[in-house]
């Protein structure tokens, strides 16, 4: 069925940003602090995205090792002199931690940013709201878009529906941080939905369209971590290395009792469930709250499906009564209480078709390139992995993603940041973590600038430019 709609104009901008979560953020403080009229579009009312309404943390700003000491003396140790020896991610991201940091809005590890950041959500979504502010972009809250106008390989405009009903908005380039891609989408360019051929044949998926899995990180309070720690180091056959965070035991309660950040998993009995299932627990500022990961958080379905990631939202809430009993069975979690059932996150969905499709090879080998613009230290996080990626040896491990991933085919002003890039399966599984996120976010804001004030297509930048402006904000490529 047709219907007529007449949309309201809303102006024109130099940069528009689809997405106000973690790509989104960084992309328009970086198109605003390089001087161009910047708009910021929002579907909901808070910025951060999965890091504020979400409860990720912020992963990873450092090089990966699988052998816990050698994490704990190479990696985890250095940060406290010498930072950049080890980190993978810097600039205006960086700059967001050093303020979440200092205002005690965030647990890092030797003062700064590690392998992972968990915040106070309020406090990070101040710290995001005072750098969009004080770059001055402009934010529009409770807005979806709802169509993108496309000619001739130039994305004119996009429609949006909020309060005031339908407005266009033009601009002279568009990022889409959506995660979903649904700008790009919109606008015709090739994408895929999960898992390709190409993914299936190297191991990386079952079957084509394969999705991972939705999930929930719950805040919780009541937490007694000393006691915990007592029952773990009692029963050594219930602690769990954590695979990303890379701490012993010892390493945790050392981490913990000196007020950093520490990672975690405690094997559970689960009633009804065979055998023990891990939850994951990442510490926060208050000493009796955390993060966790458990079981009941997961969810198997498609989520650009509008009634499956409604379900699963339900799915998710309600299964915090079964979380909540099975947890409280463990000692230092006897009274355990939720205080923040997130909204779902979505691993996987739309990949687009861009310049160049970055693969679990070129992540991998660190593989150089000479449009570099971002950095990483993420293992590849998608189970179950071929044995040959999934017993590689990780230690010092970093790797690199070019400008060309950003740049969609078939449209000339817009660019794409986030988990939605031109990625294989296995190499987005590295790259979808937050931290790799806000600095494409970065990347792509930092070159719209240059593009407006220079013109062309976004493939035709000055790659060199680019790069230089990047190194000045102390980014890493």
């Amino acid at each position: 069925m047709k219907y007529t709609i007449e949309a309201k104009s809303y102006g024109s901008y130099d940069v528009v940003v689809c997405g106000g979560g973690t790509a989104g953020c960084f992309a328009a403080i970086a198109a605003a602090r390089g001087g161009v009229k910047t708009l910021l579009i929002e579907r909901s009312f808070k910025v951060g995205g999965m890091l504020t309404v979400g409860n990720a943390g912020i992963t990873k700003f450092t090089e990966h090792c699988r052998d816990v000491d050698v994490y704990k003396s190479e990696v985890l140790d250095v940060l406290a002199t010498e930072p950049e020896r080890v980190q993978v991610v810097r600039g205006t991201p960086h700059e967001f931690v050093d303020r979440l940091l200092a205002r005690g809005g965030g647990v890092g590890t030797n003062g700064v940013a590690g392998s992972y950041i968990f915040s106070e959500k309020a406090a990070a979504e101040m710290t995001l709201l005072e750098m969009l502010d004080e770059a001055g972009v402009t934010v529009l809250y409770d807005t979806r878009i709802c169509l993108a106008n496309s000619e001739d390989g130039i994305l004119k405009n996009i429609v949006v529906c909020n309060k005031d009903g339908f407005a266009e908005i033009n601009a002279k380039y568009f990022i889409d941080c959506t995660g979903d891609a649904d700008v790009a989408a919109q606008a015709g360019v090739p994408f895929r939905v999960g898992a390709s051929e190409y993914d299936v044949e190297k191991g990386g998926a079952k079957t084509v369209g394969e999705l991972q899995h939705m999930g929930a990180m719950h805040r919780v309070r009541g937490v007694d971590f000393e006691k915990l720690f007592a029952y773990l180091e009692e029963n050594p056959d219930r602690f769990f290395q954590h695979e990303f965070g890379v701490m012993s035991l010892e390493n945790v309660k050392e981490s913990y009792r000196n007020g950093e950040m520490c990672v975690f998993r405690v094997m559970a009995d689960v009633p009804g469930i065979p055998g023990r299932r891990p939850v994951q627990f990442y510490n926060l500022p208050e000493k009796d709250e955390a993060i966790i990961l458990g079981h009941y958080a997961g969810y198997h379905g498609c989520g650009i499906d509008a009634f499956t990631l409604s379900d699963a939202q339900k799915t998710l809430q309600l299964n915090t009564k079964k979380m909540k009993e099975y947890l409280r069975a463990i000692p230092g979690l006897e009274n355990l209480e939720f205080i923040y059932i997130p909204d779902v996150g979505v691993r996987e969905t739309r990949h687009i078709e861009g310049e160049y499709t970055i693969t679990e090879i070129d992540v991998l080998s660190s593989k150089r390139f000479e449009d570099s613009v971002a950095c990483g230290g993420h293992p590849i996080d998608i189970h179950p992995l071929p044995p040959e990626i999934e017993n590689i040896d990780l230690n010092h491990w970093r790797f690199y993603i070019p400008y060309r991933v950003m740049l969609p085919k078939g449209i000339d002003n817009l660019l794409i940041a986030g988990r939605a890039i031109s990625a294989t399966r296995m190499a987005s599984g590295a790259i979808r973590p937050t931290a790799q996120c806000m600095a494409l976010g970065e990347a792509a804001g930092v070159a719209t600038a240059i593009l407006t004030e220079n013109g062309g297509a976004a493939r035709d930048i000055d790659i060199k430019l680019l790069q230089e402006n990047l190194k000045k904000n102390g980014a890493i490529f």
